[in-house]
């Protein structure tokens, strides 16, 4: 710089120093930077002459706006990120990984569409490995002629209470009694148990209750199944699994050189029933801290994944998902959300509600909004329903 102002004469010294000037009186307007404390500021020697002022008070205007627009930039970078970048929990990091790669099996295989299908149909298309005993057979087929409808509920991690107040406007419009065929995945699998233990949806809710207050202050991730098992243990009867036998569909994955769909619907124990909605419910790392689980010798994990929601032994099966079934490219489903689609939480809510127990004053909430999309069905296939009574007596 200095050889090139002295090759030019005085007016490359001139200008040298306006140079000079001109970064002294843009530092006010830098940047901070680690480096500033190094930079001398240059005292103005003498005015800026009329020829030079013009052409130096247009050169700071420009720099002064790239110089705010740089300020404004570093202040919107320093607020903090919005609500939805909150950090999450293991749990809901682990479960969410766990049901993308479930949705991505399930479009895959196009089973989001065959829960309604009959058994026969899925195990030519599916690979079902249905357990059955001999002897069960010719039940299973004459269970099959009813006429009034089954009802598979889905998974639905925590969100179980929607599936319990649904439950109960079942029972309530007398759409679910005591030899209602049932099926269901996860969370779906134990509603299906405990509607047939004859225990009252309310004293489910309170249990569910339980479970979230001791999931709240002592955490989720890694715990969940083995205080989901001693709430399950305390709460059902010991003559469960006469309760259950033939009645209810369990759906499990099992593990082998690939996924496949082990529906269970015989049980020899309370304890057997009890591992086998354990069993489908077991999402890997989040129940508990290991890959999967075993259930009769087999290694298996949450039934959702290959059966969301199962068929039952019924003619017909009516689906409830605890999920809003459109945005989940769910077809055919009878009772969700989509019923009734105002005054809703997000998707986002419920799938981190799915995850981590909700207060209780929520856990109320999701137990109406079942309610609720219950009544809505149940209304509009009324109908229906009295057609097919009305069909059985005169069979009778």
């Amino acid at each position: 710089m200095l050889r090139a102002c002295t090759r030019v004469g005085g007016a490359g010294a001139g200008g040298c120093g306006r140079r000079e000037r001109l970064m002294a009186s843009l530092i006010p307007f830098l940047p901070p930077s680690p480096y500033s404390t190094h930079l001398p500021r240059q005292p103005q020697s003498q005015p800026p002459t009329a020829a030079t002022q013009p052409a130096a008070a247009a050169r700071p205007s420009r720099f002064r706006l790239l110089f705010a627009r740089a300020a404004a930039q570093r202040q919107r970078d320093s607020e903090p990120a919005p609500a939805a970048e909150e950090r999450r929990s293991l749990a809901v990091r682990t479960g969410e990984l766990f049901l993308g790669l479930a949705a991505l099996l399930l479009r895959g295989t196009g089973a989001e569409r065959s829960g309604g299908a009959a058994v026969e149909e899925m195990e030519a298309r599916d690979g079902v490995v249905w357990e059955q005993r001999p002897q069960d057979v010719d039940a299973e087929r004459r269970r099959r002629e009813l006429t009034s409808p089954g009802f598979s509920f889905s998974a639905a991690g925590l969100l179980f209470p929607y599936h319990l107040g649904a439950a109960q406007c079942l029972m309530d419009r007398g759409y679910i009694t005591e030899t209602t065929p049932l099926a269901g995945s996860s969370a779906g699998a134990i509603i299906c148990a405990v509607i047939a233990s004859g225990n009252t949806m309310q004293d489910a809710l309170q249990v569910t209750k339980v479970l979230a207050d001791n999931c709240r202050s002592k955490g989720t991730a890694f715990r969940l199944g083995a205080v989901l098992k001693d709430v399950l243990v305390e709460f059902l009867p010991d003559d469960l699994h006469i309760r259950c036998n033939g009645r209810i569909r369990v759906a499990i994955t099992q593990l082998s050189w690939r996924p496949r769909a082990l529906l269970v619907d015989q049980f020899d124990s309370k304890e057997d029933v009890i591992n086998a909605v354990i069993t489908s419910s077991f999402i890997p790392g989040y129940l508990a801290p290991r890959p999967a689980t075993f259930f009769r010798n087999r290694l298996g994990i949450d039934g959702g994944l290959t059966l969301f929601m199962p068929p039952t032994s019924a003619a017909e099966t009516v689906r409830i998902c605890a999920f809003p079934a459109s945005r989940l490219g769910l077809q055919d489903i009878g009772i969700s959300p989509d019923c009734n689609p105002e005054n809703r939480a997000s998707p986002r809510q419920l799938f981190n509600w799915a995850l981590e127990p909700a207060a209780d004053e929520t856990l109320d909430k999701l137990y109406e909004l079942g309610y609720l999309d219950a009544a809505v069905w149940a209304e509009q296939n009324y109908a229906e329903l009295i057609a097919k009574n009305d069909q059985s007596l005169v069979a009778d």
